[in-house]
């Protein structure tokens, strides 16, 4: 299988943050409007981390230093 190069990676990770902010949109809309969401934020977050983790374990090295190194500054 190839591994997931730096063009990639820029994609998928721009698809996880905007998945992860939509999520937590959704549950504070959610909140304020006194409604229970049937998925809980906790469970998401668990979700999208072992998407995260599937990712980085089918990323190159070097596509993985570049995505750590502009992602979370």
């Amino acid at each position: 299988m190839k591994k997931f190069d730096i063009q990639d990676r820029v994609i998928l990770d721009e698809m996880v943050d905007n998945f992860t902010a939509e999520m937590h949109k959704n549950q504070d809309e959610a909140k304020l409007m006194g409604r229970r969401p049937i998925i809980t934020r906790e469970y998401w977050l668990h979700m999208i981390e072992e998407v995260q983790n599937k990712i980085d374990s089918l990323t190159t090295k070097k596509a993985l230093s570049n995505s750590n190194q502009y992602r979370y500054k």
